[in-house]
Parts: structure tokens; C-alpha cells; sequence
């Protein structure tokens, strides 16, 4: 089987995949290194392991020498680089774009088979634009929903319901109306004007990932649009292939 790590700031996802069809086995998330070692699906046979990490140092070291200890393997773990998988990247310091956007446009430029849209709703919203030709046109990172409520109670005296989560683009009638109806418009007209502006162009596939995207693909209604939370781990196939596949990676 295959493993595969998505080491972010506040937990590590995981999942297995099936070496022959890359279907998905199991999958699940944990808090930290700790918890990994415990997670029993994990003692599986694994010919290949790969890793999106946003940390560094001690805790991708830590992981490389568990994995190898485990199951006598290397930790093979994904880069950022000029060109992969057809898209092209037009950072001048190419270490600079985050290895999960990065991964997110891979895989969706695989899946979209030409230009495509990513918006990614978590800490921070990014959005992320490759058009037909693989070109990474450049991206948005903007505050998600919840920085933007925890901004503003840490710089004002407002303060917000902790149950309050209804969310529309209409005025608001209270301060918690207000806040959460505002920000979600905030991120929808970003979300709206660059869709507009590609659609000039033609055709794209546009796909919503993270915590916010069923909210978000939900009330901004676009066509060609789809949730897909799996883009960074299906990028790792992509950047990092099974040496015994032809897949993705040019």
C-alpha cells in the first residue's frame, strides 16, 4: 500500500491508498507525531511513503525516521519546483509558493484537464488560478472566516456569539449578522470577480477545498464548480510518483 502524510500547522492527515488502483483504504487525522505512531492501520505493508509538509525541521525528521524504522523505506517528500505535471510556476523564488497550493494545483489541473480554479478555505483563504496552457497565472491569500471574526475581537470591542453560524450576503440586523454576513461577502466577491474574469477566457474548472468550502460552494453558486478536499494529498501522486507508474510528474 501507499502512505500518505499532510502535515499542516495543527494536525497530521493521513491516508492509504491501494498500490494497484490508488483507491483510497483508509484515511483519518491526528494531533501529532505522537498520535500517528499509534494509529494501528498504519502497520500495514507500505512500498511507498510521501509527504506534504508546511513544518519543518524536527518534526519531518522525526517522521522520516519513524517511516524508514517502520517499514525500511524512505520518506519521499514533495518540493515545490519550476514545472511538474504541466503547470508551470512563475514565482521568481519558487520556495516561496506553499507546498500544499502547490499540490492542490497539480491535482487540479490533472482532474480539469485545462484551466481551473482553487480556492482553499481554512486559517486563510487562497485561491489559486492555472490556466489552459499549465501556467500558474498566480493566487490570492486573503484571511479566512475565522481570522477575520478573531481580528476583529482582538482589535475592537465587538464580541460574537460562540453558536452563532448562519451565514448569508444579506445586511445585517445585529453585530453577529453583521460580522458573519460581512465577511463571508468579503470572500465571496473575491471568489465572484475572478471567476467572472476567467470566464472571459473560456472554460474552467473551478474547485473548493477546506474547512469552509461546502459553506462557501454552497451560497456562491458557481457553475463548473465542484468541493474536492483531497487536492493536496492527489498532488503528492502527481510531484511524487510511484517509481513503477507513469503518472503526472513532466
Amino acid at each position: 500500500m501507499i502512505l500518505e502524510l499532510d502535515v499542516g500547522n495543527s494536525r497530521i492527515k493521513w491516508r492509504l491508498l491501494a498500490e494497484d488502483d490508488l483507491a483510497v483504504v483508509k484515511a483519518g487525522h491526528v494531533p501529532g507525531f505522537d498520535e500517528l505512531q499509534l494509529v494501528t492501520e498504519l502497520d500495514a505493508a507500505i512500498t511507498l511513503a510521501r509527504m506534504c509538509s508546511v513544518r519543518g525541521g524536527d518534526v519531518n525528521k522525526r517522521l522520516e525516521d519513524w517511516v524508514r524504522a517502520k517499514h525500511s523505506i524512505a520518506l519521499v517528500q514533495a518540493s515545490v519546483t519550476q514545472s511538474c505535471g504541466g503547470v508551470t510556476n512563475q514565482y521568481a523564488n519558487v520556495s516561496r509558493l506553499g507546498i500544499d497550493r502547490w499540490l492542490a494545483m497539480l491535482a487540479a489541473y490533472r482532474r480539469a484537464g485545462g484551466a481551473c480554479m482553487i480556492i482553499d478555505s481554512g486559517t486563510a483563504l487562497t485561491i489559486d488560478v492555472v490556466d489552459a496552457q499549465g501556467l500558474h497565472l498566480g493566487g490570492y491569500i486573503i484571511p479566512g472566516l475565522r481570522l477575520m471574526h478573531s481580528s476583529l475581537e482582538a482589535n475592537t470591542a465587538i464580541r460574537l456569539s460562540d453558536n452563532y453560524s448562519t451565514y448569508s450576503e444579506s445586511l445585517g440586523h445585529s453585530t453577529d449578522e453583521a460580522v458573519f454576513n460581512g465577511t463571508v461577502t468579503a470572500l465571496l466577491a473575491t471568489i465572484k470577480q475572478q471567476s467572472a474574469s476567467l470566464a472571459k477566457a473560456g472554460d474552467v474548472e473551478i474547485y473548493f477545498a477546506g474547512g469552509d468550502a461546502e459553506l462557501l460552494h454552497g451560497l456562491v453558486g458557481l457553475d463548473r464548480s465542484e468541493i474536492v478536499t483531497s487536492l493536496v494529498f492527489d498532488g503528492l501522486d502527481v510531484a511524487c510518483p510511484h517509481p513503477d507508474r507513469n503518472l503526472g510528474k513532466v
